[in-house]
């Protein structure tokens, strides 16, 4: 018995390992697919740009199938939810804006659909380098795509400034200083989270009047009004690296750290257990219907294994792509903002009337969230055997 677990020790060693090289060598890989050709891109989406002579980089001279002049092209970044969101804006002599193209973006492709769909791309045309325009400061954003619409707004007024004071050589207004964002949402997290710590514990008499409390406030607060679950996405946008501006997007921080963190100090969760939206919408369902824990049986490795496997596609697909939303198949956008395919709106369909009789049955089955975590800890308990183990034979 002990050799049987023993080997089933080291084997679950080496895939772990094994599931960190893989990692690795995708996070490289997709760095080299990455340098795509732009100008091929620009082309295709501006068919107005007949010829683009460099000027500096990433920034050219543009002219029509006629040889006339249009002004001149750059590429600019900006931070979006999924990563950097990649822009053409192309400018004219007299420092306006005329037409613009996401030429590469790291967004869920859903959310970015909408922005598209909504022709948000027009409301650029005719900006000036002189207008200090921003989302909701001369130009609406989309609805539940608000980190799309800025990447694109700021993208576009930096490539925009950037051909006036360069290349055209106009005074351009010296851009705002950004304030870090502390509100509602990030105060209201870290009160969940704080309840998630305490409340949980055997000392305290109130747990189950506590974790109901802390999961309806998920669900109506942290989901249906604000939309901020955590996703698989925010785990390949950390292994990428593509790390999004602390002053906008803080709760992005505590909701990584406070789990990371919990996870390290305490090995709990208290994020899924306790507040996540989605985990409450089923565990709501359930109240209804009277779902119970329903034993896999002898399938339990297999559908354990299956998902696993799943999840790590999922992320090497994702590095390997060099986009973070991609492979991000939760279906929590279309509960709470009702966006997504239709195969999207079918899943939840299945999973909230399964949720009547089943426990849980996204977090037990498909939450990417559980092969994550039991990474993390596996490796955390690896590290803190290997510890213990040379400060006994110091």
């Amino acid at each position: 018995m002990c050799n049987k677990k023993s080997n089933k020790k080291k084997v679950e060693t080496w895939l772990a390992i094994i599931a960190m090289l893989l990692i690795i060598v995708a996070w490289f890989v997709g760095g080299q697919l990455e340098n795509a050709d732009v100008l091929s891109s620009i082309k295709a989406k501006m068919p107005k740009i007949a010829k683009l002579e460099e000027v500096e980089e990433s920034t050219y001279k543009i002219s029509d199938s006629n040889e006339e002049s249009l002004g001149y092209l750059t590429v600019e970044s900006y931070m979006g939810y999924g990563g950097p969101l990649k822009m053409a804006v192309a400018v004219d002599e007299d420092g306006k804006i005329f037409d613009v193209a996401v030429i590469n973006s790291k967004e869920t492709p859903s959310y970015l659909k909408k922005v598209l769909d909504a022709k948000f791309l027009h409301r650029l045309i005719g900006k000036s380098y002189q207008e200090d325009y921003s989302l909701g400061k001369g130009i609406d954003g989309v609805s539940s795509a608000t980190y799309s619409s800025r990447a694109i707004v700021e993208a576009s007024k930096k490539g925009n400034r950037f051909v006036a004071a360069k290349i055209l050589g106009f005074d351009v207004p010296k851009a705002a200083s950004s304030s870090l964002k502390f509100g509602t949402p990030e105060i209201i997290l870290l009160l969940l989270f704080a309840m998630g710590y305490f409340a949980h514990k055997s000392s305290f008499k109130y747990t189950k009047i506590a974790r109901w409390g802390t999961m309806l406030i998920g669900l109506f607060v942290l989901g249906f009004f604000y939309n901020k679950p955590f996703t698989l996405s925010m785990i390949n946008q950390l292994l990428l690296g593509y790390f999004p501006p602390l002053y906008s997007q803080l709760y992005w921080y505590l909701l990584l750290g406070g789990i990371f963190l919990a996870l390290t100090v305490e090995n709990k969760n208290p994020y899924c257990l306790w507040f996540c939206p989605f985990g409450a919408a089923q565990e709501c369902m359930g109240m209804v219907g009277g779902a119970k824990p329903r034993s896999t049986g002898k399938f339990k490795n297999i559908f354990k294994w299956s998902l696993r496997i799943i999840i790590l596609f999922a992320i090497l697909t994702a590095l390997l792509l060099r986009n973070p939303g991609v492979t991000s198949y939760e279906v929590f956008g279309t509960l709470f903002k009702l966006t997504g395919s239709g195969l999207q709106f079918a899943i939840l369909g299945i999973v909230l009337v399964s949720s009547m009789f089943i426990k849980r049955p996204w977090c037990t089955y498909l939450c990417p969230m559980g092969p994550v975590v039991d990474h993390f800890t596996f490796i955390r308990k690896l590290i803190t055997n290997k510890w213990k183990s040379k400060k006994v034979n110091a």
